[in-house]
């Protein structure tokens, strides 16, 4: 017998009763005695329900009797801790199966055999005893599996970021893209789902599609790097490869051999097809038009757009967040679900306050490296959304004029050691536009000859204040794999007005005549 178990309540209002029964159990049980139904309960009360191996009552008694007893047991579920052994002196059927249905285990006439009785009670009270010990094994078994099930969330959490991670840094994208995206989905089903019926989910299913969004993209591991990768704007043919990644990442989802959560994989599916569909019926794949998508396709759409716009990406620098805000608004970056256009103006705050904004870069990725192509100097984390979006429209300037430009720009960072390119220098030489470690690269590329190497360094060394630029000819490599004439232009740049401390340059690349 249990060590926390070894009370009996015996309760009867005739003390000879009692006695007898105390007699037969007094050296197994410490007997507690009640003369009524009211002494009974206090008992219960004080020494707790889960103390008391067995209760021996009767039913005929004053003050309260048994079945009122029973009543209170039921209200209190306390019923559902200890045996109740009703002993009587009626036979009345109906009252024996009144008492069954309020939970009582067995029922004793009187006068009984002592030695039956002793034995009922001792097969009772091991049977409770036997149900109290499966059911605490149960109860331990399930937190075992519960921890066992986290830990395997926990796992399956892990590969699936670190696959998906892969996918963003193949695609020059921060690995915290899918992160964002987790966040966001989760920010706006939560907000979705309390303010209207027809999207309500419950909190377990929402974090199991947010854990979901982070497979959307995962078709981008099968398109091609010259598509993925393209720093400029896509042909009709290149985006039209593009569009594979919603269909390919759903083939690469049905190799898998999927043995786990079945919601879990048709959110991924769903998401993963659908992302990319509108609500006017002009996206893709399959060109589902309003609540045809699931509304956790078109949550995982609205925040893949939105991080997109507030990313650096290798065809576009970052949007502030008041711009990209407007942009989706005002339906700048395709038609969405009305309701949840209200619940992303409304929850927009959240995504700031929440910093899963963070690009791991500056405060705001719009002015990122600003000094870019046109010298500006600024201390982008304490400007305002106005003022972040007139700096944007002046770098769009620039910008453009780069592409009516047939001369290549530069910009190069000495804090940084970095160069940025205008997108000319992707066509001529097929490299990125931005390149870090600038320094080691130009002594140890091929593109240069050495003597042009050593007179760049030498002219470099001769910019200062009074002499902040110089021009030259040199041969450079192309993609094709023949050198060519380019006339190159510098200009320094310093730290502060009067100071020779040089913090970088620009200038440009133009082809010889």
């Amino acid at each position: 017998m249990s060590s926390d178990r070894r009370n009996m309540l015996i309760v009867d209002d005739i003390e000879i009763n009692r006695a007898i029964l105390y007699e037969l159990f007094h050296e197994q049980y410490n007997v507690l005695e009640a003369e009524n139904g009211r002494a009974a309960l206090n008992l219960i009360e004080r020494y707790g329900a889960t103390s008391i191996a067995v209760v021996l009552l009767d039913i005929v008694m004053p003050v309260m009797d048994g079945f009122e007893v029973l009543k209170h047991m039921i209200e209190t579920k306390t019923i559902d801790d200890m045996p109740v052994i009703m002993i009587t002196a009626e036979s009345d059927e109906e009252k024996a199966l009144k008492g069954y249905s309020m939970g009582v285990v067995d029922i004793i006439n009187k006068p009984f055999n002592p030695d039956i009785v002793r034995r009922r009670v001792q097969n009772t009270v091991d049977l409770f005893l036997h149900k109290f010990y499966l059911e605490d094994m149960v109860e331990r078994q399930m937190d075992a599996l519960e921890l066992q099930n986290e830990k395997l969330k926990m796992s399956n959490t892990f590969i699936i970021d670190a696959l998906s991670t892969a996918v963003e840094f193949r695609n020059q994208e921060s690995g915290q893209h899918i992160r964002r995206i987790r966040a966001l989905s989760k920010i706006l089903l939560e907000t979705l789902a309390g303010k209207s019926e027809k999207y309500r989910l419950p909190a377990e299913e929402i974090d199991t599609i947010a854990s979901a969004s982070a497979m959307h993209d995962i078709g981008k591991i099968a398109i091609a790097d010259a598509v993925l990768l393209k720093p400029g704007k896509l042909t009709p043919e290149e985006f039209e490869i593009m569009k594979t990644h919603t269909t390919k990442g759903c083939d690469i989802l049905k190799s898998i051999n999927f043995t786990g959560d079945l919601a879990y994989y048709k959110y991924c599916y769903e998401i993963c097809r659908w992302h990319h569909e509108r609500w006017d019926g002009r996206g893709y794949p399959d060109g589902l038009r309003n609540d045809e998508i699931p509304v956790w396709a078109q949550v995982v759409s609205l925040a893949d757009v939105y991080d997109a716009l507030t990313s650096d990406r290798v065809y576009k620098p970052a949007f502030p967040h008041d711009v990209a805000l407007k942009m989706i608004l005002n339906g700048e970056c395709g038609v969405f679900n009305p309701e949840l256009l209200v619940t992303f103006e409304q929850t927009a705050a959240d995504f700031l306050d929440a910093e899963i904004i963070n690009k791991n870069s500056e405060p705001m990725a719009a002015v990122h490296n600003a000094r870019s192509f046109g010298n500006i100097s600024v201390d982008d984390g304490v400007l305002s959304g106005r003022t972040l979006e007139l700096l944007w429209r002046e770098r769009s300037k620039i910008q453009a004029l780069e592409e009516l430009s047939t001369d290549i720009i530069f910009d190069y960072d000495s804090h940084t050691d970095s160069v940025r390119f205008s997108n000319r220098f992707v066509e001529l030489f097929s490299m990125n536009t931005e390149i870090k470690g600038f320094r080691a690269f130009l002594l140890s590329s091929s593109i240069i000859s050495q003597i042009d190497k050593e007179r760049i360094l030498n002219e470099l060394m001769k910019l200062n204040v009074h002499i902040p630029k110089c021009s030259f000819l040199m041969d450079v490599r192309v993609a094709s794999g023949a050198y060519e004439a380019f006339n190159i232009s510098i200009q320094a740049l310093f730290d502060s007005e009067g100071s020779d401390e040089k913090s970088g340059y620009i200038g440009k690349l133009t082809r010889a005549k």
